[in-house]
């Protein structure tokens, strides 16, 4: 049941045998087995892509329901005497499903730590940190900013994203969809294209991950995007509409990122350790 509702979450066998730390093969077999057991096809093929069939997204519901009541059952019996408060701040790409059951599970297993959470950008988040208002961050900063006192979760990539007919003109400035005017994906890539003489302008601002994909998809201009958050809001889309690329061959090279942990007191308190083991344990890195 956990495993399907990962494939669901993560759109594909492959990412989710990865954030379950199983291979492939397992997984697949996982889910076989379960359609012979029940007798019924979970998946169907669209466009390539594998999907939930009508009977899969049945089964998905009560999924869901059991795997949260197997953790809350399991939960009650592991409770401790951990007590406090936490002030949490994450970026938007962190707040999947995955992120709201980690938080859940965190508040049922320590129900005397008053956890509160507050989303924002990773600039505004690490002000937040420096002045004392949030205890412990979930970021992601370019591994030539990582901290040696911050907290690996893992290294990903950020990629350019365009709409599939954009053309990029090589004589004018980049127009750019950015997040907002202290992204700092936006500070890299004005320091990148300039290396190379040129410029990008900004045509456009949103704080939001699927609202900057959508002007990007409209063809309003070039975007740069987390590629496993941008992977996620593409296997949850349903329906047709503008296809979208990723450009890697064009515009300047982006280096990967990493996603930390980071601690306003620069050293993790124990509700933080805590927490930063639940969340472990949903990357699948835990052995």
């Amino acid at each position: 049941m956990r495993t399907l509702t990962v494939i669901a979450e993560t759109g594909g066998i492959t990412r989710a045998a990865k954030k379950l730390n199983l291979s492939q093969s397992a997984v697949s077999h996982k889910m076989k087995r379960l359609e012979q057991r029940l007798g019924r096809s979970l998946f169907t093929r669209n466009n390539g892509r594998l999907v939930l069939s009508v009977d899969g997204e049945k089964l998905l519901d009560y999924a869901r329901r059991l795997t949260r009541l197997h953790d809350e059952a399991c939960a009650i019996f592991h409770q401790s005497d951990l007590a406090g408060e936490l002030r949490l701040g994450i970026t938007e790409d962190v707040t999947a499903p995955g992120m709201a059951q980690i938080l859940s599970r965190f508040a049922t297993s320590f129900p005397q730590v008053a956890l509160t959470s507050r989303v924002a950008h990773t600039p505004e988040l690490v002000r937040w940190l420096q002045s004392g208002d949030i205890d412990m961050a979930l970021i992601e900063v370019f591994e030539s900013e990582q901290l040696a006192s911050d907290y690996a979760l893992g290294r990903q990539q950020v990629v350019w994203l365009l709409a599939e007919d954009f053309v990029i003109d090589e004589e004018q400035p980049i127009p750019y969809v950015a997040y907002h005017k202290d992204c700092f994906y936006k500070a890299w890539a004005e320091r990148a294209l300039a290396e190379t003489g040129r410029s990008l302008r900004v045509v456009y601002e949103c704080p939001s991950l699927d609202g900057m994909v959508n002007a990007v998809r409209s063809g309003l201009g070039v975007g740069l995007v987390n590629q496993d958050a941008f992977e996620q809001l593409q296997a949850r889309r349903r329906g047709g509409g503008r296809g979208l690329r990723m450009d890697r061959t064009t515009l300047p090279q982006t280096p990967p990122i990493q996603h930390v942990a980071r601690f306003s007191a620069g050293l993790p308190t124990r509700q933080m350790d805590k927490l930063l083991e639940l969340i472990m344990q949903e990357l699948g890195q835990m052995t």
